[in-house]
C-alpha cells in the first residue's frame, strides 16, 4: 500500500473526468442538490408537481427538453394530506402516480433530512428526482438550518445520497423576510444551505400581473445561469407554463447518455455499472453481457464492482447487483 493511500491522499491524475448529467439543463442536475425557494403561496409546489407529472410520463421540460422514458419520483410533502390533496393534485397535473412515491410518515413517524429511511427509500425505489417540500418541515428544529455546522452536515449528507444514487434532490424552501437583502441571502437558514446547492431557483410574482410567476436562477455552480422561467396560476384556467422565445431550449444541452473518454477499462466499467444500476437492481448476467459489448471482460467488471462497493444477492436462481444494502455472497 502506498504512502498516499495510507494518508487518504488521491492524485487528480487518478480521477476519471465525467460530464455533469442533467434532469433539466441548466436548472436541475442529476446527482446534485437544487434549492427552489420563494414566498409562501407563490406556487412553488404547483410548479414542481407539474414537472413531476412530465417526468413520471416521460414527457418534456417546459422548454422542450425530452425526459425520454418515464422516470420515478419521490415527492415528500408534510403540509398537505396525501389522500385529499396531494394525490388529487398529482392526478389533475396528469402524473402517472404509479411512478410517484412517498415515505409514509403516519406509519413510521416524522422524518428529518438526515433520516436513514430517506436513503433507504432512494436506494430501493431508484427515483430520478427526490423533492422535499418544504425543507423547513424536515429539520429537527428551526435552529438546525440556522447553525452553520449543523446545516453543513445536513446538506453534505443529502449531497452524498444524491451523488451515490445518481438522482436529483430538490429542496423547496420559504424565503426569510429580509426584504432589503440580496436574493441569495433571503434563503431561510444558514448561508451553508445555499452554498451546498449547485443550483438555486427563486420564485417571484410578476409586478404587472400577480397571477404570473417568474423563476430566476440566482445561482448555478455547474453551467451558465439559465433564462427566466415563467408560469401562470389563474383562478379560472389554473396552471400553465409560459415559455419565451429566448428560453434555454436554444442553448446546447449536454447529452444525458454521452459516455466520456476513460484512461482505463476499469474506469469505464465503474461509470457503466453505476449507470446500469441507477434505475434499479440488475441481473449480474445482464451486466456482464452489456459490459462485454463495451469491450470489458469479466475480470475487469469484478474489479470495478469491488472498487464501487456494489453488493450482490440471489433470488430464484438469479444473481443480482445492487447499490443498496443486500448481503454480498456471490
Amino acid at each position: 500500500m502506498s504512502e498516499n493511500s495510507c494518508s487518504g491522499i488521491k492524485l487528480y491524475s487518478d480521477v476519471c473526468t465525467t460530464q455533469v448529467r442533467w434532469l433539466w439543463y441548466p436548472f436541475i442536475a442529476l446527482g446534485k442538490l437544487t434549492l427552489l425557494q420563494g414566498d409562501p403561496g407563490d406556487g412553488k409546489s404547483t410548479m414542481m408537481l407539474n414537472l413531476i407529472a412530465a417526468i413520471s410520463n416521460g414527457g418534456t421540460t417546459p422548454d422542450g427538453q425530452a425526459f425520454g422514458r418515464p422516470h420515478r419520483v419521490i415527492y415528500q410533502c408534510s403540509e398537505d394530506g396525501v389522500e385529499d390533496t396531494i394525490k388529487p393534485r398529482l392526478e389533475s397535473c396528469g402524473a402517472n402516480c404509479g411512478n410517484v412515491a412517498f415515505i409514509d410518515e403516519e406509519t413510521h413517524g416524522g422524518l428529518t433530512l438526515d433520516d436513514e429511511r430517506i436513503r433507504q427509500s432512494i436506494a430501493s425505489f431508484r427515483p430520478w428526482l427526490v423533492v422535499i417540500d418544504p425543507v423547513q418541515a424536515y429539520v429537527g428544529n428551526d435552529a438546525d438550518l440556522q447553525v452553520a455546522g449543523r446545516a453543513r452536515k445536513l446538506m453534505h449528507r443529502l449531497g452524498i445520497w444524491a451523488s451515490t444514487y445518481d438522482c436529483a434532490i430538490v429542496l423547496i424552501g420559504h424565503l426569510n423576510k429580509k426584504e432589503g437583502s440580496k436574493n441569495i441571502y433571503r434563503s431561510l437558514g444558514s448561508i451553508d444551505v445555499v452554498a451546498a446547492a449547485r443550483s438555486v431557483l427563486q420564485v417571484e410574482r410578476d409586478e404587472e400581473d400577480e397571477d404570473i410567476r417568474i423563476v430566476r436562477q440566482i445561482k448555478n455552480s455547474l453551467a451558465p445561469v439559465g433564462d427566466e422561467i415563467r408560469y401562470e396560476i389563474r383562478p379560472g384556467s389554473g396552471f400553465k407554463w409560459l415559455v419565451s422565445s429566448t428560453s434555454s431550449c436554444a442553448v446546447h444541452v449536454p447529452d444525458r447518455n454521452a459516455i466520456p473518454q476513460f484512461e482505463t477499462k476499469q474506469d469505464k466499467a465503474v461509470f457503466l455499472i453505476k449507470k446500469y444500476l441507477t434505475d434499479g437492481d440488475m441481473r449480474s448476467k445482464e451486466i456482464f453481457m452489456r459490459l462485454h459489448d463495451e469491450g470489458i471482460g469479466r475480470r475487469t467488471a469484478q474489479m470495478a464492482k469491488q472498487e464501487m462497493g456494489v453488493q450482490s444477492y440471489r433470488t430464484r436462481q438469479e444473481w443480482y447487483w445492487t447499490l443498496g444494502q443486500k448481503q454480498n455472497t456471490e
